[in-house]
């Protein structure tokens, strides 16, 4: 537990950090009474809509990128390089957000085992990213360095953005989140339980975790489902991430982390059916389109939680759809 003290000082120095405006805020809150009425027996269900956050066709990337690029201009960059797979919605979102500060943006990006181009790739494309193919996903990072490198060489001044902005600066964004939602459930007389989010490189996962310590209760539960790694590898990523943000605004943060990992299916990437049942049944019941990467597995993870009945009728869960809708197409 903060102590009063150290939370008014630490909320006062997340509100010293610079961030740029760049996304569309408060996102909604829904609820999803046709969905609680398909599974029967379930708590109310709400969903927080972070699909809508705007820029880049929307999605978590935005809430951090505002702090991080923030962060690149402070420095004086005048190109930013970042990293994903073809279809990242993170290197979308820097890109577009890229082109509209006027930066030039840099993408390593390991290819995809499919033929059609990916959306996300054709539109870092079309806003001027450069593309640098890499075969495998650990030959990302040292790719980017190496175009720093040589970016330097030039005269650039390039400003290296990790995977998925996922740092305790990126993870900020999320940290601004759980303040507004605070916000909102205040307004609206809302209160939550739980909150189920797809859970990767960690930032979002993290951020909430923070953000819940200082803004919300404590004893809301926070459920991370991975569409990709173990829970473990998961876990140790948001607790590092939650101390760095701890560090940055001069408090220990020990908040707890659940990441749940039965929910991945073949691979990252790839479909799984319990996830096609989720994105089939929440576009039916509720006219909400998931991905199916990420929100569709995660959504799959609270749906069968509903079913073994982990989650009491009583309760109140919110779903946080962290965007990534363009993974559905192909140019």
């Amino acid at each position: 537990m903060i102590h009063p003290i150290d939370r008014a000082r630490a909320i006062e120095r997340f509100e010293q950090i610079p961030r740029l405006s760049l996304g569309h805020y408060p996102t909604p809150i829904e609820k999803l009474p046709r969905l609680r009425a398909a599974l029967g027996n379930a708590p109310k269900l709400c969903i927080k809509r972070d699909d809508c956050t705007g820029p880049g066709f929307g999605g978590n990337k935005v809430r951090k990128l505002e702090y991080v690029l923030a962060a690149a201009q402070a420095e004086g960059a005048d190109t930013v390089i970042t990293c994903g797979g073809e279809k990242s919605n993170h290197c979308r979102v820097t890109a577009m957000l890229a082109a509209r500060l006027g930066l030039e943006c840099v993408l390593a990006l390991n290819r995809a085992s499919h033929e059609a181009k990916p959306a996300s790739l054709a539109i870092g494309q079309w806003v001027g990213a450069r593309i640098v193919s890499v075969e495998r996903r650990e030959q990302r990072a040292p790719a980017m360095e190496r175009m720093a490198a040589e970016l330097r060489g030039q005269g650039k001044r390039p400003y290296i953005i990790p995977l998925g902005a996922s740092t305790p600066l990126g993870a900020m964004g999320y940290v601004a989140a759980a303040s507004v939602l605070a916000a909102q459930m205040e307004a609206a007389g809302l209160r939550f339980d739980a909150i189920f989010l797809s859970s990767s490189s960690g930032g979002t996962h993290a951020g909430l975790a923070a953000g819940r310590e200082l803004f919300l209760r404590p004893e809301v539960q926070l459920y991370g489902v991975s569409p990709d790694d173990a829970a473990a590898c998961i876990q140790a990523a948001v607790s590092g991430i939650v101390q760095g943000i701890g560090a940055r605004l001069g408090v220990t943060l020990d908040a707890p982390v659940t990441v749940l990992d039965e929910y991945i299916g073949p691979r990252y990437g790839v479909e799984s059916e319990a996830g096609r049942e989720a994105f089939d049944l929440v576009a039916r019941t509720e006219g909400i389109v998931l991905d199916p990467v990420y929100t569709a597995k995660a959504m799959a993870g609270l749906i069968d939680w509903i079913r073994k009945g982990r989650l009491a009728p009583e309760m109140r869960v919110l779903f946080w759809h962290t965007g990534g809708q363009m993974a559905l197409f192909h140019v």
